[in-house]
């Protein structure tokens, strides 16, 4: 069995780490598997134990990350076409 050793960190130090350089899939990755730990953990260990209330505070910090992070739309070719040219025809939007 491994264990993890658990550093004392600040909530707004931890969520700055997190933030820093942390890309939209592993960002979900992080987060579906912080999840599935959390579920885990409070399976085995209870609700009220230490562990599963750091697993679920780590899910917590995980998802306001994930809501500080700027969406991003997807830009097809269609849609990059239109931008540079909105004079085209395809790009005209008509109000009905």
């Amino acid at each position: 069995m491994s264990y993890l050793t658990i550093t004392p960190v600040k909530a707004s130090q931890s969520a700055t780490i997190l933030a820093d350089n942390v890309s939209a899939t592993t960002l979900d990755n992080r987060l579906k598997a912080a999840l599935e730990h959390a579920r885990r953990i409070t399976e085995i260990y209870g609700l009220g134990s230490l562990d599963a209330v750091l697993a679920w505070e780590t899910v917590e910090e995980l998802q306001q990350v994930d809501k500080s992070q700027p969406k991003n739309t997807p830009h097809n070719s269609f849609t990059h076409y239109c931008t540079e040219n909105p004079s085209a025809l395809e790009a005209r939007i008509y109000d009905v």
